[in-house]
Order: structure tokens, then C-alpha cells, then sequence
């Protein structure tokens, strides 16, 4: 009875330690989407994508961008809003969007007032199989939120989280590799909170539970089948685009950490010849871990900066400009 006893405080122990890096990544990375912008670079890259896919002269294959990102922030869209892009996020209707994947399939074409000729509009399809911040839970459904809301709503009855003052030693442990001293030192933090602070946290996972529509970044992604759903779903047209015939797939700034996303680019890599993929390296280190992945496939090609140099967002949109010249 005492060794089940002392297993249930040991649990509940970590339970608390999972709470205090649930609110830390909401205050410190979540929170600022609310009113983020995106960058200039973020900006000129989808604007290199869309004059890429606008300068394409067949008829033959659609107009149409796929951006995948397993991100949950609001920022390709609104890059896309600054350049009145035409996107597709998903989301069908107007006064309660709802999402639908088979949105994804549309295609937009543009008809002259006085005479029959028709042109295609280039659309961008923005895919994120771990949900975003503009997903929120309706029942089986997932609808439209503005971010702003759906961050409001995580807050509500809880806003003392954005002040705890235990949240700054967390930020401290994030920021540096994972060992036993810092896994150490966060159930030392979980061990000292007190009683209100514990309240706290726990109703805060209760609204960040029942209010995002999101795939945690944990081994054992989903709790529940809804999410699973829209998860596989998305990655099954991920899968489809791979098989297409001359697709290209341009990698920046995704290390391949989700083994789902993973094994279907390395089969698509191999089963089909006609794919080319572009995979942008930040750092020359980083080339290794790719070439591991991607063995004796000769369409993957690295794009590795020298040594001691870091490939940012700005050089991989040169490179864009370069594919439409």
C-alpha cells in the first residue's frame, strides 16, 4: 500500500511538471501570435512562391501552391492578406466557417466581364496536420476562430498564469538541452508550488484542453479520435501530392522530427523518381541528419551553407527567384 501510495504522489508530481511547460510554451511562444506580424523575409518567400507558380506556362496542372507546416501560428496567412493572395485554408462558409479537407480540391479561375475568356487565379492551399490557432473545438466539428479569441478564451478565468513567477525559472530549462539536471530541476519546481498555484495551473489546462484544436508535441499526440481524424486526413493528401508526377517539394526549417511526416517522404523519395525535393539546411551540421534520412536518393537535393554560416529565410527566397528564371 505505501509503494502505490508513494507511485501516485510520484505521478502526480509529473503531472504538475507537464503543467508548468504547458503554460510556459503558452506565455511565451502562443500569447505573442496574438498580435504578431510576419516577417519581411516570410513575406518575400510566399510572394517568390506565388510569381513561381503565376509565371508557369502550362495549362495542363493546376495553379496551386501546397504549404504544409506542422506551425500552429497565423502568420502564412497573414503574409498571404498582405498581398490580397487568394488562400484556402480549409474552412467552408461564412458566418460559421467549419472546416472541411476536401475544400483543398477547389480551384479558382477569374472571367472577363465582356468576353468568354477564363483564366485560372494561383491559390494557396495552407495545410497544418497539427491544427492552428484559428481551429477551435465545436463537438465532432472544428471551427473557424479568430486567432485573438481562441487565445483570449485559454485565458479565461485563468489570466493570472500570464504573471506566475514560476514560468520564468521554466523558461530558463526550455531554453537549454533536455538532461537529467534540467528534468531534475523541473520536478523540483513541480514539488515547491503551492496550493493556489496548483489550482491555477490545473484549471489552465482545463480551458487550453477544451479550447485548441492542436497535436502537442508529445509522443502520444492525440487523446482523442476527432483530432486523429483531421490529422490523418491531412497527411493523406500530403501522401497524394508526393506521388504526383514532376512535384516538387521544398523543405525549409522542418527536421523531419514527426516519424508520420517522415516515412512518407522517404517512401515518396524512393517509390517515385519523378519527385524532386529541395531540403534547405540552417546550418552545414544539419546536412548529416539529412542524408542519413534520405540514403541513395539521388532527387533529393541539399541546399548546405559553408561553415559556420546559417542558411536563413531570405537566401532560401533567392534561390526561389532562381527557379522561375
Amino acid at each position: 500500500m505505501e509503494e502505490k501510495k508513494l507511485e501516485s504522489s510520484s505521478n502526480n508530481v509529473w503531472e504538475f511538471a507537464l503543467r508548468l511547460l504547458k503554460a510556459e510554451y503558452f506565455r511565451s511562444v502562443m500569447l505573442p501570435l496574438e498580435t504578431k506580424a510576419p516577417t519581411t523575409d516570410q513575406a518575400n518567400a510566399l510572394r517568390s512562391l506565388l510569381g513561381l507558380i503565376r509565371g508557369r506556362g502550362t495549362t495542363t496542372i493546376p495553379k496551386r501552391i501546397n504549404l504544409f507546416t506542422t506551425n500552429y501560428d497565423p502568420l502564412i496567412e497573414r503574409a498571404l492578406d498582405r498581398y490580397s493572395a487568394s488562400y484556402n485554408d480549409g474552412f467552408v462558409g461564412r458566418e460559421h466557417p467549419k472546416f472541411d479537407s476536401s475544400a483543398y480540391s477547389r480551384l479558382q479561375y477569374e472571367q472577363s466581364l465582356f468576353m468568354e475568356y477564363k483564366a485560372q487565379v494561383v491559390t494557396t492551399n495552407v495545410i497544418k496536420p497539427h491544427g492552428s490557432l484559428t481551429w477551435r473545438r465545436d463537438g465532432e466539428s472544428v471551427m473557424y476562430s479568430n486567432p485573438s479569441d481562441t487565445l483570449q478564451a485559454c485565458l479565461s478565468g485563468c489570466e493570472d498564469i500570464r504573471t506566475l513567477s514560476v514560468l520564468d525559472d521554466i523558461r530558463g530549462l526550455v531554453m537549454n538541452d533536455c538532461d537529467d539536471s534540467s528534468l531534475g530541476d523541473l520536478e523540483g519546481q513541480a514539488l515547491r508550488l503551492s496550493k493556489e498555484e496548483k489550482t491555477l495551473l490545473t484549471r489552465f489546462e482545463e480551458q487550453y484542453d477544451s479550447t485548441l484544436c492542436i497535436v502537442n508535441p508529445t509522443k502520444k499526440k492525440f487523446r482523442e479520435t476527432v483530432l486523429e481524424h483531421y490529422y490523418y486526413d491531412l497527411l493523406r493528401i500530403y501522401a497524394n501530392e508526393l506521388d504526383r508526377n514532376n512535384a516538387l517539394l521544398l523543405v525549409f526549417g522542418f527536421s523531419f522530427a514527426d516519424e508520420h511526416i517522415r516515412d512518407l517522404t522517404v517512401r515518396a523519395a524512393r517509390s517515385n523518381p519523378k519527385l524532386l525535393i529541395f531540403v534547405s539546411c540552417y546550418k552545414a551540421d544539419d546536412a548529416g541528419s539529412y542524408e542519413n534520412l534520405f540514403t541513395d536518393c539521388d532527387n533529393v537535393i541539399l541546399f548546405v551553407p559553408k561553415e559556420g554560416l546559417r542558411l536563413g529565410l531570405d537566401v532560401f527566397t533567392r534561390g526561389l527567384s532562381c527557379l522561375s528564371d
